[in-house]
C-alpha cells in the first residue's frame, strides 16, 4: 500500500544515550532440514573401521614379537619369559572381559587446552526471520471474526498456525512488527482512509496481536519503522509494554531515554547475540525532545553500538534495517551501500531488511549473509493495487556455527520457506507444504488456488536467487513436487 514519501529511504541520525538490556532464550530447539545430524552421524561412524584395523595390526605385531623372544631364548639356552595370554586373531573373538583395551589414537584422552580445560564441540544456533506484520483493517476484521470462540475482542493466532512450527524450531525467532499496538483498543485503525498529516496511512493495531506473535514462537521483534509514531509517543510506549507483557523483546524503540539507541542482548543456546534495529525515517515525526524513542539509521552509530556490544560480551551481532524502495525487488543503492559498510565490519554478522513489502534477494557480502527484504508475513495488500508480490513473504533460517579459526561465528547454512497471505481469512500459508500436501484448511486445492500458490513460489524463489544465492547454498525447504 503506497505511503507518502517512502520512495526516499535516507534517515538522519539522532543523538541519544546508549543502554544495554539482556534477554533469556528458551533452549533446546533444532532447525528443520538441518544436515547437522547427518554430519554428526558420519563423524561418529567413520573412526570405527580404523580402530578395528589398528587393533588387528597391533595384535599381529605383538604375537610376532612374543614368538621371536621365545625363539631367541631357546637359541641362547636361557629360560624364556612367561608369554602373555595368546592373542586372538582380529574379528574372531571379543577381548577378555577384564582386559583393558589398548587405546588407539581415536580413543586417546583429548588433549587439554592451555588453560587445562578439554576442548569442546563448536557451538551452533539458528535464527529465523520473517517479513513485515502490517495489520490492515481487513486483517483486524478477520481477527475479530476469529475471536467468536476466544475470550478476547481479537484473535490473530490462527493466522500464524502454519508457520508457528517453523518459528518454534529456531533458537531465535525475529519478527518485524510494522504497526504500533493500542494500549486499550480504544483507537484501533488499520490504514485505509485514516491518514496522518503527511498523507500516509495510519496504523494502530489491537494489542491482542502481541499475544499471537508470542504464541507463534517469536522471541523478539524489530519495532523501528516508518509507522512507529503513528499513535504518537504513547503508542510507542504501549507497543513496548504489550510485547514485554507476553515475553517478546522489542528492539529499535524505547520508552525511557536510558534505553534508547542500544543493542539488546539475547542468550541463545549459550551464545550471546546482540540485536540492533533502526528505520530510515517516520511518517509522523516525533517532537525533538522525544526523537530518541525511535532509532534512526546511522551506519556510524550502528557500528559503534556493534563494537560496544562486542565489548559487553556479544558473540554475534545482527542488524535489522527498515529501508529501501517499496514494491521494488532489486535492493536500492542506499540498501547496498549500507550493507557493504555494515557487513564490512568485523563486528556485524548478519543484516536483515524490511520495508519494500516484496521479497528481495539474499546475498553473501564480505562472506556474511544479507537478507535484503523478507516481503510481507501478514497484511492485506491487494495484488491488483500493489502487485501480486505483496502477498508473498518468506521465512529465512540462518544457521551459525562457531569457527575456532576465526575466533567467532559464521553463517553455515541458509534455508527459506516461501509464504503467501490468503486474503480470504489472512492465514499465512506455507506455500511449499500446502502444494506438496494438496491441502488448504482440510480441502484439496482447486485449480485456481494451486495456480496462485505455484506463481507465488516461483516469484519468491526468483527474488531470493537473483544474486546467485542458490549457487552458494541457500535452499528452499520442502519444495513442491
Amino acid at each position: 500500500m503506497p505511503t507518502v514519501g517512502n520512495t526516499v529511504d535516507d534517515g538522519a541520525p539522532d543523538a541519544t544515550a546508549e543502554a544495554v538490556t539482556t534477554f533469556g532464550q528458551t533452549a533446546g530447539r533444532t532447525v528443520p532440514g538441518s544436515l547437522l545430524a547427518c554430519r554428526a552421524m558420519s563423524s561418529r561412524m567413520s573412526p570405527n573401521t580404523s580402530r578395528s584395523t589398528s587393533r588387528a595390526h597391533r595384535r599381529g605385531l605383538l604375537l610376532t614379537a612374543v614368538l621371536a623372544l621365545v625363539l631367541i631364548a631357546a637359541l641362547v639356552g636361557t629360560r624364556p619369559p612367561e608369554p602373555p595370554p595368546p592373542q586372538q586373531p582380529s574379528g574372531t573373538m571379543e577381548p577378555e572381559p577384564d582386559a583393558a583395551p589398548t587405546e588407539t589414537p581415536d580413543e586417546a584422552a583429548p588433549t587439554e587446552t592451555p588453560d587445562g580445560a578439554a576442548p569442546t564441540e563448536p557451538r551452533e544456533f539458528t535464527i529465523a526471520m520473517t517479513g513485515d506484520i502490517l495489520p490492515h483493517g481487513a486483517v483486524i476484521e478477520s481477527a475479530a471474526a476469529n475471536a467468536a470462540d476466544a475470550d478476547a475482542d481479537h484473535d490473530f493466532r490462527p493466522m500464524f498456525a502454519q508457520v508457528a512450527p517453523l518459528l518454534g524450531s529456531a533458537d531465535l525467532a525475529v519478527c518485524h512488527l510494522e504497526a504500533p499496538l493500542s494500549g486499550d483498543n480504544q483507537d484501533v485503525v488499520g490504514g485505509g482512509d485514516d491518514r496522518l498529516p503527511s498523507g500516509a496511512p495510519r496504523f494502530n493495531a489491537p494489542f491482542e496481536l502481541a499475544d499471537a506473535i508470542a504464541d507463534a514462537g517469536f522471541d523478539t521483534c524489530s519495532t523501528a519503522h516508518n509507522h512507529s509514531s503513528d499513535a504518537g509517543p504513547q503508542g510507542i510506549i504501549d507497543t513496548i509494554d504489550h510485547l514485554e507483557r507476553v515475553g517478546v523483546v522489542p528492539v529499535g524503540t524505547a520508552a525511557e531515554p536510558q534505553d534508547a539507541r542500544s543493542a539488546h542482548m539475547h542468550d541463545v543456546e549459550g551464545v550471546t547475540v546482540a540485536h540492533v534495529a533502526a528505520t530510515y525515517g517516520l511518517n509522523d515525526p516525533l517532537p525533538d525532545d522525544q526523537a530518541w524513542m525511535v532509532d534512526r539509521i546511522d551506519p556510524e552509530w550502528i557500528l559503534d553500538e556493534a563494537a560496544s556490544a562486542r565489548d559487553d560480551g556479544a558473540d554475534v551481532v545482527i542488524v535489522s534495517l527498515h529501508h529501501g524502495i517499496e514494491y521494488q525487488v532489486e535492493p536500492s543503492d542506499n540498501q547496498r551501500e549500507r550493507t557493504e559498510v555494515l557487513l564490512g565490519s568485523d563486528d556485524v554478522d548478519l543484516l536483515i531488511g524490511h520495508h519494500a513489502h516484496v521479497v528481495q534477494p539474499i546475498e553473501r557480502v564480505n562472506d556474511k549473509v544479507a537478507v535484503h527484504g523478507l516481503g510481507n508475513l501478514l497484511s492485506n495488500m491487494h495484488p491488483d493495487i500493489t502487485g501480486p508480490r505483496t502477498q508473498d513473504g518468506v521465512v529465512v533460517t540462518v544457521e551459525f556455527v562457531e569457527d575456532p579459526d576465526r575466533d567467532g561465528f559464521e553463517a553455515d547454512a541458509v534455508t527459506y520457506v516461501p509464504t503467501w497471505v490468503d486474503r480470504d481469512d489472512h492465514e499465512i500459508v506455507d506455500v511449499g507444504a500446502t502444494l506438496a500436501d494438496d491441502d488448504l484448511r482440510g480441502d484439496p486445492l482447486d485449480d485456481d488456488r494451486r495456480a496462485e500458490l505455484e506463481a507465488s513460489w516461483d516469484r519468491t524463489v526468483d527474488a531470493i536467487t537473483r544474486e546467485g544465492a542458490d549457487e552458494w547454498g541457500a535452499v528452499p525447504l520442502d519444495p513442491p513436487g
